[in-house]
């Protein structure tokens, strides 16, 4: 079903890094052409550090939003780092009972995978309004896809190319797979038993790539997957030719698993991309044919 519908209020949050005055105008122009009321968080603009504001300062403001009625879902604002450490001062009964999708991308991929844990607190992934509407412009592929998340019923999304084929359903979890890892050893993490992950990033070393993909299989239930969707990797580093290629990291990765297995899925950190959904069910086909996600 449809997350929002013409006419709902929906707040801004900067669970990690500050607006640093950059001009919010244009997405604000753009959230009203949609029909949305937008709320402002009062720290958007603080700074401590290289975050909006101190660990109970931002937490305090998701924790407002979640507690507002009127409220339907909340945009993270930027990526950046930091949205981890509010993760100790958020109230979680209450998110549980009052639940609303957090939308963002990169460093909220910790936010809404906590809260996939603590409360099954659904979102969506691959949109940020600082991010994505910026010289008065946003990219047709991410306008149309954050609409249809957002306004319709039912979702089917054609992308990627099929690593092991065959169709599985399950939770869809994950994101930006260095932020993802911020999580392993705390109560934060999320269980993998049934899941579809999903696995993007950018600027790491395609060595450490490898070690990261490798820390995540020795997650528990990492063996109970019911499939993984890998999106693009971009701006990763070889360093020296025997640490290999993108392309080598996930052949390694996957060379066990018999579960369906998608590769280069438009959706990432690249200018035009799909958005998804994690803590929803999805259903994930991987064919010769097609490669596709619905829900």
């Amino acid at each position: 079903m449809a997350i929002l519908k013409k006419g709902d209020k929906v707040g801004f949050i900067a669970p990690s890094a500050s607006q640093q005055n950059k001009d919010l105008t244009f997405a604000l122009d753009y959230f009203k052409k949609l029909g949305l009321d937008v709320v402002l968080a009062p720290n958007l603009n603080e700074e401590y550090r290289y975050m909006a504001g101190t660990d109970q300062k931002r937490a305090s403001s998701i924790n407002d939003m979640f507690k507002a009625k009127e409220i339907k879902a909340l945009f993270c604002i930027r990526g950046a780092a930091g949205s981890t450490r509010t993760l100790d001062f958020l109230d979680y009964k209450q998110i549980k009972n009052n639940p609303k999708p957090i939308i963002g991308l990169s460093d909220s991929t910790a936010l809404q995978n906590a809260l996939i844990a603590k409360t099954k607190n659904p979102s969506l992934t691959g949109f940020l309004p600082l991010y994505d509407l910026k010289n008065n412009k946003i990219d047709s592929l991410v306008s149309k896809s954050l609409k249809s998340a957002l306004f319709d019923d039912t979702h089917f999304i054609k992308s990627g190319t099929s690593f092991i084929k065959g169709t599985a359903s399950g939770t869809m979890i994950g994101g930006c797979l260095s932020t993802l890892l911020y999580l392993c050893g705390t109560p934060y993490f999320p269980d993998l038993k049934d899941k579809i992950l999903l696995l993007e990033d950018t600027d790491e070393k395609t060595y450490k790539v490898d070690l990261m993909l490798n820390q995540l299989k020795q997650q528990k239930n990492f063996n109970k997957l019911k499939g993984i969707v890998f999106g693009k990797f971009t701006d990763c580093i070889i360093i020296d030719k025997e640490d290999g290629t993108i392309e080598d990291c996930i052949k390694d990765f996957v060379k066990d698993l018999t579960i369906p297995v998608i590769t280069d899925f438009q959706h990432g950190h690249i200018p035009s991309r799909h958005i998804l959904p994690l803590g929803v069910d999805v259903t994930i086909k991987s064919s010769s044919k097609e490669c596709s996600i619905s829900w």
